[in-house]
């Protein structure tokens, strides 16, 4: 359980205007004063309120976690960052666009690694030579529908060799 304290970081939940001009909304607030008046019991405090059209100060702001009804205060929310999972499979699936690209520029087919019979090698033919990447099958979507499975005809390019090649293309 968290202790309000001056300084902290929490949420406003403002009234709205009763002509509708302002919806109610959660606004960031920071902890001016933390109330020790018995009968206000735990949870009061005052705050400086940060609305987009600017500050102000109120005392004796309730906490609710519950309803977060208007008026009152609560803890943010906690935000889930991103797994390490989350991001490499974003990073795949950008590089996958980027890739369906070329095999609709250039001659392209799929074929299979059989040391990572799991992963789909898109292979794609430049001018510059040989270009094949790795593809996470539920990426292979955004490639061009229609294209021939083929045996591998990986010509034993290295990844560096890979991207000086591509460079070549665009010099």
């Amino acid at each position: 359980m968290q202790t309000p304290s001056v300084g902290r970081i929490v949420h406003y939940a403002s009234f709205g205007t009763p002509g509708g001009e302002y919806k109610a909304a959660c606004r960031a607030a920071v902890i001016t004063e933390v109330s020790a008046v018995p009968h206000e019991g735990s949870g009061c405090v005052g705050l400086a309120v940060l609305n987009p059209t600017g500050t102000f100060f109120n005392q004796h702001i309730c906490q609710d976690e519950d309803s977060h009804a208007g008026g009152t205060w609560h803890w943010p929310e906690q935000v889930s960052a991103p797994s390490a999972s989350d991001l490499l499979d974003a990073a795949y699936r950008e590089r996958a666009q980027l890739v369906s690209y070329l095999a609709r520029v250039f001659e392209a087919h799929w074929a299979i690694d059989e040391s990572e019979p799991e992963w789909p090698v898109i292979c794609i033919h430049t001018p510059a030579g040989q270009l094949c990447w790795h593809v996470d099958r539920a990426d292979m979507n955004l490639f061009p529908s229609g294209l021939e499975n083929q045996p591998s005809d990986w010509d034993g390019h290295s990844t560096e060799e890979k991207y000086a090649r591509l460079a070549q293309l665009g010099a």
